[in-house]
Formats: structure tokens, C-alpha cells, sequence
């Protein structure tokens, strides 16, 4: 096997997970079925000019609630929030308000620009959260692939002036951008060395020490994967492991983390400030 094929197979998920589309319909269906659950919804809220700087809200229904953000993933050029509600399913019903947050992709735009909206999205929740009915309580923020990179650069060097972040979750993310640039993904990220490098949190510096930080990889994903994150955890610090729920690949991971009966929802309803959540 060659650098390139060896780097498309540990890093395409779409290579090591043949009935991908199987996982994406599930996630569909779980989110449809989140939207009936939660009529309480606020679609579609734009938080910047661009048409896919938008993201629907599910309020808990409670002054005081603590608020979660989601980030998709999709190597930020492809997927969509609405896709993505069936995160808020669990959470809502434990007093915990999500926010799915969509943004612009690549190659539209790029890489570094995805994050500076996200960041924009971050101070819009913290603004707008009364106006929107979210509640006062505590920001914690998470995001799968894409969004795990996209969370780990919200958390980089912040300072005193910039909305706080109570707690974070990286899942399967890629925090040093490099290995893409010889994959098929590039095709639409168009980084080079300079650009990848510019985007890795695992370069950048290390999130504030007093935000509770949890990293998790499926347990079935490839050896990429689980070494981005422990590369990452050794640079932020975290003390915790890598949550690996076992079996799970790089797209039922969410299910694990993200739904009750998940065997990882308690390390994301912990984060999130649920009142009411599993142990596990």
C-alpha cells in the first residue's frame, strides 16, 4: 500500500466504513424523529451573513438552563444541521438546551474560515441565549470530526474577553491537519503545508487548563484516529483518557455519546450539565 493509499485509508472514513449511507440515513431518522419530539424549536437562526451561518436551537424551557453547542462534522465540506438535531433529543428532556450549529463549507470557503464563523456563532449563542429562550446556565460546546477540530480551536488560546466555555468534547477529531493533504479530501480543502499547519490545534496553544476538556474515538475506528486524539490529549493536558465506546465507528461514535441508552451518554450529559443522566 502506498503514503497515499495507507493515508486515505486510515483517514476516509468512507473507505473503512462500506455501509456508510446506512449510518447516514439512521442519523436522518433519528433526527426527524428528534423534530416531532421537540416542536419547541427555533429553526434556522442566522448568526452571520452567509446563508449556512444558521443554527436551530431546542430550548429546555428554563431560565436557568445550561446551553450546549454542537459542531457537525463532515471534513468541512459537506453535511448539514439538520441531520444532526437527534443530539438534542436526550439532552432537552434532562434541562439541558442544544444549539446544532451549521457553517459555510469548503471549498466556498476555507478551513480557517469555518473556524472564525464557528467562533462567531459561539459569541452569538452567549449574546442571544435569553433572546432565544436557551436559558443563563453554563456554555459547554462539542463537535464530531470537522467539529472536534473546529472545538479544539474555539478553546486555543482564549482570553478573558471572549464568551466563556464551560466545558468542551472533541470527538474523532483531526487535530493536526497535515496527513489530509495527500488524500482525496484535499480536493476540496485546498490546504498546503503552511495552511494545515496554520489550522492544527495541536500547534497552536494549548485550551485554558480551568475548562474541562473529554476527547472520544470510536473504538473501531482507525489507528489515526485514536492517535490524533491521545496526541492531542497529551498536548492539552487532560488528564481523563480518550472515551473509546467499543465497536463503534467513526459515525455511530454519536449514538454512543449523544443518545440515552448510549454507553458513553454520561460522559456528555455530565459536560453538558444534565440533571438527570447515566452514570456510564
Amino acid at each position: 500500500m502506498s503514503d497515499h493509499e495507507s493515508l486515505e485509508y486510515e483517514y476516509n472514513p468512507r473507505v473503512t466504513v462500506p455501509a456508510f449511507a446506512r449510518y447516514f440515513e439512521r442519523l436522518q431518522a433519528l433526527s426527524e424523529e428528534t423534530r416531532r419530539r421537540l416542536p419547541e424549536r427555533i429553526g434556522d437562526v442566522a448568526y452571520g451573513d452567509g446563508p449556512l451561518q444558521t443554527m436551530d436551537c431546542f430550548p429546555a424551557g428554563a431560565d436557568d438552563a445550561p446551553v450546549h453547542a454542537f459542531f457537525h462534522g463532515g471534513y468541512w465540506r459537506s453535511q448539514d444541521k439538520r441531520d444532526y438535531a437527534f443530539v438534542a433529543r436526550d439532552l432537552v428532556p434532562r434541562g439541558v438546551s442544544v444549539v446544532v450549529v451549521n457553517y459555510e463549507l469548503c471549498p466556498a470557503v476555507s478551513v480557517a474560515g469555518i473556524n472564525a464563523m464557528c467562533a462567531d456563532a459561539v459569541r452569538f449563542i452567549h449574546d442571544n441565549a435569553a433572546r432565544l429562550g436557551l436559558g443563563s446556565g453554563p456554555l459547554t460546546v462539542s463537535g464530531h470530526s470537522a467539529g472536534g477540530q473546529i472545538v479544539a480551536r474555539l478553546l486555543a488560546g482564549r482570553t478573558a474577553g471572549e464568551p466563556p466555555i464551560a466545558g468542551a468534547l472533541a470527538i474523532s477529531g483531526v487535530f493536526d491537519l497535515a496527513p489530509l493533504i495527500a488524500t482525496s479530501i484535499n480536493d476540496a480543502l485546498g490546504l498546503d503545508e503552511a495552511a494545515a499547519r496554520a489550522c492544527s490545534p495541536l500547534y497552536e496553544l494549548p485550551p485554558p487548563a480551568d475548562v474541562p476538556l473529554r476527547l472520544a474515538v470510536g473504538g473501531a475506528e482507525t489507528a489515526a484516529f485514536h492517535e490524533q486524539s491521545e496526541a492531542y490529549r497529551r498536548h492539552a493536558g487532560i488528564d481523563a483518557p480518550v472515551t473509546t465506546p467499543p465497536g463503534r465507528n467513526h459515525f455511530d461514535v454519536l449514538e454512543a455519546l449523544f443518545l440515552a441508552d448510549g454507553e458513553a451518554f454520561g460522559v456528555t450529559a455530565g459536560l453538558a450539565g444534565a440533571g438527570d443522566h447515566s452514570s456510564s
